[in-house]
This record gives structure tokens, C-alpha cells and sequence, in this order.
């Protein structure tokens, strides 16, 4: 019988995860994804299944499990996990795994295209004007931690705390967060940029 909830799929896939690739995955969202050490080092598959999804929301935290799964050479569970919540990914519209045909208006990409704050880079970096704004969110859904955000905070000029942001983006889950908050906060940017897809 298949899961009730996207929840409930993760924690059941990272149940099943190999002792070393739970350890893989863990660092991974460690160092791909911006999670604290602190929430997930010596944790258990329910206390990481918490973090992930309270973090990221139930869609974008499959979105990210599944990229982290692949990375990470576990693809057969990455695999596993879509075929799982095929039917629940439908309705939440979550992008890697329902796919465009979801019916939902998301420019996240496949996994092997481009994502588009990676496309249109040198343009946000050069015409975000928003930054400030930006870090705060940046900060308040936890893609960046303090350190960080302070560090971007004092830097000038605008375009080098641009480059800085970039840097934290290694996740796709954290770059589709870093869109969403540009189309809040840049939107007629974005829809200038839009054109071009």
C-alpha cells in the first residue's frame, strides 16, 4: 500500500537507506543543501525526515531528497521514491518527480537542464536591486545561516553580494527557494527574463 503523505514516502525511503549511504545523504544535506550540522549529525531517518520537510515543505523536500539520492549513487531508492509518490506528487505539483506535465507554472527545471537562476545569472547579478530583502528570506527559510547572511550583509558592491548568494545555492531545492523569493521581490525582472525562455 502506498504512502499517505510525501512524509511518510521520505521517511520510509531513508529507513531503508544502507547504514553508510544514510551518512552520505545526511552529509550531503550538510553541504548541498545549507542544513545545519547540529540538526542532522547522530540523527535518526525520523528526526532527518523532520528537518528535511519542515525546512523545505513536503514537495520541495521530495524534489531534494530525490536530487540528493542520485547525487549520491543511491538512484535505484531516488527511483523507488518517485514511483512511490507518483500519485501524491500530482497533487502537491512537485516539479522532479510529477514533472511538467503536473499542469503546475514552475520553471524548475529536470534534473539535467538548467536551472533558470543559473541561466540568467550574469543578468540577476548585474539588476537585483532587492538584496537586503532577499537575504532576509534567504535567512528566514534557512538556505543561508547567519554567518553567511552577515558576511553578504557588509559587502559591496551590490553585484558582489550577488556572487556571494550564488555561492550558497549548491541545491536545486535551494535554488528553486532563491527563484521563488526573486519572482516576490524582482518581479518585473524576472518577467523581463521570462521573455527570453
Amino acid at each position: 500500500m502506498p504512502p499517505k503523505t510525501i512524509k511518510k514516502a521520505i521517511k520510509n525511503c531513508l529507513e531503508n537507506l544502507r547504514e553508510k549511504d544514510f551518512k552520505k545523504f545526511c552529509d550531503a544535506l550538510i553541504a548541498d543543501a545549507g542544513i545545519a550540522t547540529s540538526r542532522v549529525e547522530g540523527k535518526d531517518f525520523l528526526d532527518v525526515t523532520n528537518v528535511v520537510v519542515t525546512n523545505f515543505g513536503e514537495a520541495k523536500a521530495l524534489d531534494m531528497v530525490i536530487e540528493l539520492l542520485e547525487d549520491n549513487g543511491c538512484k535505484e531508492q531516488a527511483d523507488a521514491l518517485v514511483a512511490e509518490t507518483k500519485e501524491l506528487t500530482s497533487k502537491a505539483g512537485s516539479s522532479k518527480s510529477a514533472g511538467a506535465s503536473a499542469g503546475t507554472d514552475r520553471v524548475t527545471p529536470k534534473a539535467d537542464e538548467e536551472h533558470f537562476v543559473d541561466r540568467y545569472r550574469e543578468d540577476l547579478i548585474q539588476r537585483v536591486k532587492t538584496i537586503p530583502q532577499i537575504l532576509d528570506q534567504l535567512l528566514t527559510k534557512k538556505v543561508i545561516d547567519q554567518e553567511t547572511y552577515d558576511k553578504i550583509r557588509v559587502m559591496r558592491p551590490p553585484q558582489e553580494q550577488m556572487r556571494e548568494i550564488y555561492k550558497s545555492l549548491n541545491a536545486r531545492a535551494c535554488k528553486d527557494i532563491f527563484y521563488e523569493i526573486l519572482e516576490e521581490k524582482e518581479k518585473w525582472l524576472i518577467e523581463d527574463l521570462k521573455k527570453n525562455e
